[in-house]
């Protein structure tokens, strides 16, 4: 079927194509019960994994790897706190409560698929996240989503230069392309700032690391849910 491409959408994937961030709350409340019954404060173990996790993303870059290792360091430096040794075997235990994040479930956000379909015919759809090769490009093939795209981006930042190199590579017109996602920090502000369209499609529970005060929001259209770009683009959606 011929397609006459009127725009360009590069679309996040993690809290916007599907759920992601839910799962790591859960590993994460997980692990807060494990420590809690070891006589730990809930709130400073998140406090403490949550300063971990960056220093893990830094060695790891974005993904599960980094967030398990941190699960092991943490149990380890809490315990070193107290003078305890941490048992290779209870290390292991705590690591393997972030295990299930390396095949998550894939839980389709409210509309997405029906609206790519309806999308499609009429716009260059490009993934654009960041994460792992293997764990990104799982999700998507266990999504059904990868056939209505005409590219994958798997990137370790997203920044100004990165959504530049992509419009580039891609070579198509800034004015005409927009960055879909949930994600102030990597998805709207570097956007914008590369001189792209940018549309906030929010999610309850966005990860805290991805909040940033919008820098320019009289050039930031923030729409209710994902279904809503065929409306803001005045595409019909597809029987």
């Amino acid at each position: 079927m011929h397609r006459c491409i009127e725009r360009t959408l590069l679309i996040d994937a993690d809290d916007t194509l599907w759920e992601n961030n839910i799962y790591y709350l859960q590993c994460t409340a997980r692990f807060q019960d494990h420590m809690e019954a070891l006589g730990y404060e809930r709130e400073a173990v998140r406090a403490a994994l949550d300063i971990c996790e960056h220093e893990m993303i830094r060695r790891h870059g974005y993904g599960p790897a980094g967030y398990i290792a941190a699960l092991g360091i943490v149990y380890e430096r809490l315990l070193g706190e107290r003078n305890l040794k941490a048992e290779p075997e209870d290390i292991a235990l705590v690591r393997s409560f972030g295990e299930m994040l390396l095949t998550p479930p894939i839980v389709l956000r409210p509309g997405v698929q029906a609206t790519l379909k309806s999308l499609n015919p009429n716009s260059h759809l490009v993934v654009v996240t960041k994460g792992d090769e293997e764990t990104q490009r799982s999700k998507l093939d266990r999504s059904g989503l990868s056939p209505l795209f005409d590219a994958v981006y798997i990137v370790p930042e997203k920044d100004a230069v990165t959504y530049r190199r992509i419009v580039n590579e891609l070579d198509v017109d800034p004015e005409e392309t927009w960055m879909v996602g949930n994600s102030p920090k990597s998805d709207i502000n570097p956007a914008v700032e590369a001189g792209l369209g940018a549309i906030l499609v929010p999610h309850s529970h966005t990860w805290t690391a991805e909040h940033e005060e919008i820098a320019n929001p009289e050039l930031v259209t923030t729409l209710h849910c994902f279904s809503d770009l065929l409306g803001f683009f005045g595409v019909d959606a597809l029987p």
